[in-house]
């Protein structure tokens, strides 16, 4: 694997644990975004929230939550949020078609809570997947786009046991480099090694006895 994402990796193990192997990750052609009721607001700014503090309690919640309407909270913002998605439906028809299936499961799956952690970090498209002898876990790059320094933080994890398998390079898909994480609820979510020969490497290390 990268030694850089090993090392990324292993500031963020829990006292004892052992790291198994890192792979820098994106998700797989045609994987649905979670609808935007599902994803945590973004944390306000550090002058936002200096403001929010000076302001009238009143005002603060508006002021902290970015004046942008909740689809969780506003029936008008749910439905603008359906209406903003129906493209996506059809572009993730005419990837399918292409590429195969990229996810299995509703949105209270496994899958779809990897997939909602890491929305909800609002990072860049690539990330670092990382398994442990305890664990799984997923990292972000939440630094903003004129900072050249990552800044990662931990988007997602999972019990090692509750994921059944890691695919890769599975047949009848044109995507080199493709990972299923198969989780043990039978849901699975489809990724790629940014390096795509590391995926059978990650795959192997993540097969491997505890």
């Amino acid at each position: 694997m990268n030694q850089e994402r090993r090392d990324q990796a292993r500031q963020f193990l829990h006292p004892g644990e052992q790291l198994v192997a890192a792979c820098a990750y994106e998700l797989g052609p045609g994987v649905p975004q979670p609808p935007e009721s599902l994803i945590a607001p973004p944390a306000p700014s550090p002058l936002v929230r200096q403001i929010a503090e000076r302001a009238p309690r009143s005002l603060r919640p508006l002021l902290e939550g970015g004046g942008v309407l909740d689809p969780r909270r506003s029936k008008p913002a749910a439905v603008a949020d359906a209406i903003d998605r129906a493209p996506d439906l059809v572009d993730r028809l005419g990837t399918r078609l292409m590429h195969g299936k990229s996810m299995e499961g509703d949105w209270q799956s496994a899958a779809a809570r990897f997939l909602i952690a890491r929305a909800s970090a609002r990072g860049s498209a690539t990330g670092v997947l990382a398994v442990t002898d305890r664990r799984w876990f997923g990292l972000s790059d939440v630094s903003p786009l004129w900072r050249m320094t990552p800044a990662l933080e931990q988007c997602w994890e999972a019990p090692r046991s509750a994921v059944a398998a890691l695919r890769a390079n599975p047949t009848r898909v044109l995507q080199k480099g493709r990972m299923d994480i198969v989780f043990t609820d039978g849901s699975w979510v489809a990724v790629l090694a940014t390096h795509r020969p590391h995926a059978a490497l990650f795959a192997e290390a993540a097969a491997r006895p505890r």
